[in-house]
């Protein structure tokens, strides 16, 4: 009798946990305090511009094109970046995090890593945003219609390693501004 009762107590378990794990893999596109979920969870698609940060005029050096996935739990993953530049090869996803700062405000940080053709880590890249979700067409992308999208300014810090030991070679610290468009279906 008691081996029926766990067979029956695990059956359940396992019935709940694949009832929320098809409910979390089955959500759709991105989610907004507007639709009464209270997060960003979705996929976004970024243009980033790469900028002189104050007290320098604001200058735009590049605009670079990405997407960010984020999921419940304040989890989130970067990627489709431009390629790294020399020395490096190839680029990492971003992996980091995110929290809410206010009623429609954020805190968003991720890590990359480059690493040269041999396989050596020869950079990190460090971005800190703080996105705020705006309800309504962003009037910057015309060709697109959204109900709502991201827009925040940011930090970066690119930290370039010697191949060989790991040791510290440079670090550069700039700034950013995005925008985002959520990817709907």
């Amino acid at each position: 009798m008691t081996a029926t009762r766990f067979t029956r107590i695990s059956g359940m378990t396992l019935v709940g946990v694949l009832t929320l794990a098809g409910s979390t893999v089955l959500g759709s596109g991105a989610t907004t305090q507007e639709e009464g979920r209270g997060t960003l969870e979705g996929t976004w698609l970024n243009q980033v511009k790469i900028v002189t940060c104050s007290p320098a005029p604001f200058a735009v050096i590049a605009t670079v094109q990405s997407m960010t996935t984020y999921m419940h739990g304040g989890v989130l993953i970067e990627g489709g970046g431009p390629p790294a530049p020399p020395p490096a090869a190839s680029r990492s996803a971003g992996h980091g995090i995110w929290e809410r700062t206010g009623g429609h405000t954020f805190l968003v940080f991720f890590r990359s890593h480059s690493f040269d053709n041999l396989g050596r880590h020869v950079r990190i890249t460090e971005v800190t945003s703080h996105p705020t979700l705006i309800q309504g067409d962003n009037p910057d992308t015309p060709d697109f219609v959204e109900p709502y999208y991201l827009s925040g300014d940011g930090t970066n810090t690119i930290t370039n390693l010697n191949p060989v030991d790991g040791t510290v070679i440079s670090v550069t610290e700039g700034c950013n501004t995005a925008t985002s468009a959520p990817l709907l279906f």
